[in-house]
């Protein structure tokens, strides 16, 4: 399997090299364009295992294919790591969350929102990713949601007005992605997770920082980490093609 850690951002698809000594925690990060949906029943086939393919059936529309494509990504990127075909990675849910059932010490996440879905992959340390299509009106109405603490509010105020919005989606993608690397979503208040309203920083024990995603979207991931510094190796992937 290939090393983890990275020393900056990667985009290249070659194989990561492993770090120095003192070298930052990261993941993995692919990006997937949802809207290319064209080999969702090819890779429902091949790349998943008949309880997903059930579930992705449960969902119509845009909500079968989000379901197939995620899965079916995670699968792929699982599978280029421990090099096993996508069906065959040991797959498991606790609560819904996916879980890779092996030694490798593998910490997954996964999100979708538009037409960008994420995959997270750490090893040795847990990882949380959430990408969000960014609404004007919806970030408008996070106070009158109650989501937002009052610290992350006065922050929110003093930015420049243009600024503001953004940065209100960026808090609820930070919120989400350290509660699903705890691995209890949105069982516990958003409101307890208190972000630094900025690009990164630090949420008790989790370091986070931004993903960057296509306008109209924003992403956040968060490594559980005693280092500020998270290094990530982003890709973007096809689902379906295999390299």
């Amino acid at each position: 399997m290939a090393a983890l850690c990275a020393t900056s951002v990667h985009r290249d698809p070659g194989t990561v090299s492993a770090p120095g000594a003192g070298a930052a925690p990261g993941a993995w990060v692919w990006r997937i364009d949802l809207a290319d949906d064209s080999r969702q029943d090819a890779v429902a086939a091949t790349h998943l295992v008949e309880p997903e393919r059930r579930r992705a059936s449960a969902g119509t529309g845009t909500v079968r294919s989000r379901r197939i494509l995620l899965r079916a990504a995670l699968r792929q990127a699982l599978g280029g790591l421990l090099d096993l075909p996508p069906a065959a990675v040991p797959l498991i849910e606790d609560a819904g969350r996916p879980m890779v059932d092996t030694s490798a010490a593998l910490s997954v996440s996964c999100s979708a929102s538009g037409r960008v879905g994420l995959v997270a992959i750490s090893a040795g340390c847990e990882v949380g990713i959430d990408v969000q299509q960014h609404r004007d009106e919806d970030a408008r109405s996070a106070a009158e949601e109650g989501w937002l603490a009052p610290a992350e509010e006065l922050a929110l105020r003093r930015l420049p007005t243009e600024a503001r919005l953004l940065a209100t989606t960026r808090c609820w993608t930070q919120k989400e992605a350290v509660l699903k690397g705890v691995g209890i979503g949105l069982h516990r208040r958003p409101v307890t997770v208190v972000t630094p309203v900025a690009e990164t920083g630090r949420i008790g024990d989790w370091a986070v920082r931004t993903v960057p995603v296509p306008a109209g979207h924003v992403a956040s991931i968060a490594v559980r980490t005693p280092l500020d510094e998270i290094a990530l190796v982003i890709r973007d992937l096809t689902v379906g093609e295999i390299r």
